[in-house]
């Protein structure tokens, strides 16, 4: 190959790899959307059937409230709801 079509191989790289980046962003925010509605829902479910009890919503996100997220996924789970936060 000759070196421009390298040059141009290398920079549609580096506009795939930025458009991964967004479409990567775009995708957590909606896993954090869907999740934040998730523990929502289960919230109001506990206050309908426990209504004299109080409950917080940052400790229902960290006890792995979704069937998805078993219990020895709850060190992975913290660390992305920690990381999405931060973002």
């Amino acid at each position: 190959m000759d070196k421009l079509k390298i040059g141009e191989l290398r920079k549609e790289i580096l506009e795939l790899r930025k458009e991964l980046s967004r479409f990567e962003s775009r995708l957590k925010k909606i896993e954090v959307n869907l999740y934040r509605s998730s523990v929502d829902e289960l919230k109001k479910e506990l206050e309908k059937e426990y209504p004299n009890i109080r409950f917080d919503d940052d400790l229902l996100e960290l006890v792995g409230t979704l069937p998805s997220n078993p219990a020895e996924m709850d060190k992975e789970v913290i660390r992305k709801a920690i990381e999405w936060s931060i973002e």
